[in-house]
């Protein structure tokens, strides 16, 4: 299925010096994926898709909605624009669609080639801590300036129903888990004491973070931790520059 991309490549080296002035990322990557072909993509290397649970009304287990959304990939390293996604939250799969020879076909990737995708301007990477194993799978990311970052685990719990005649199951959203990234490892990140542990020196300054911004972290947590991430990349600045000095 897999054919030699030599020749391609090099149209495209060719090419990019005239294109590039003229076409913005996503036509020179529209242009790439055509000239290659939907059989030389890397995207048909994942395996068959095929739904478990019967699911008969708007509680499921996708990602905002049950159907394939348009969005943005990054696929073992490849980029690829205007690909139709959806996200099974509660297996934690990322799937696609597309349509080769007249087939309509439904891949689960492979989770570990998913460098991060995007969709509903909501952008996920794939996470395998190597300090902490039980932090792995796909987390949107809540900020990611700095050395400090926080992502978030979306979950869903899974209810059967069943009546007279049908046997079927629920999704239901429930509580994100947070964790955050310093240092090229992972950490929880369910309550401030996740922060103490790691950070002494800051013990004061964080607490009086979440006690300034408690209604705020109650009402709208990923805004709430957004700032956080600001708060902590200046604390943790501020204390390199003292000690480089």
């Amino acid at each position: 299925m897999y054919l030699n991309y030599s020749s391609v490549l090099l149209i495209l080296f060719v090419s990019l010096s005239s294109f590039g002035q003229s076409f913005p990322n996503t036509e020179i990557y529209s242009w790439y994926d055509t000239q290659t072909g939907i059989q030389n993509s890397k995207l048909l290397r994942g395996v068959e898709y095929i739904e478990e649970h019967r699911m008969i009304n708007e509680n499921h287990k996708f990602f905002e909605s049950n159907d394939f959304q348009k969005g943005v990939l990054v696929y073992d390293g490849q980029l690829y624009n205007d690909v139709t996604l959806k996200f099974n939250i509660y297996d934690d799969l990322l799937l696609i669609y597309l349509q080769y020879e007249q087939r309509n076909l439904f891949f689960e990737l492979f989770s570990d080639k998913v460098n991060n995708f995007e969709i509903s301007d909501h952008k996920f990477s794939y996470i395998r801590a190597e300090n902490d194993s039980s932090i792995l799978g796909f987390y949107e990311i809540i900020s990611e300036e700095g050395d400090f970052k926080i992502f978030k685990k979306h979950i869903k719990n899974r209810t059967e129903r069943r009546d007279k005649s049908l046997a079927y199951f629920e999704f239901y959203t429930a509580n994100p888990a947070y964790v955050f990234e310093y240092n090229d490892e992972f950490h929880d990140l369910n309550k401030r004491r996740d922060l103490f542990s790691r950070f002494p020196d800051h013990k004061k300054e964080i607490k009086d973070f979440y006690r300034d911004f408690k209604k705020q972290s109650r009402n709208n947590p990923d805004e709430f931790l957004e700032r956080l991430a600001e708060k902590m990349n200046f604390l943790l600045s501020n204390t390199q520059n003292v000690i480089d000095e």
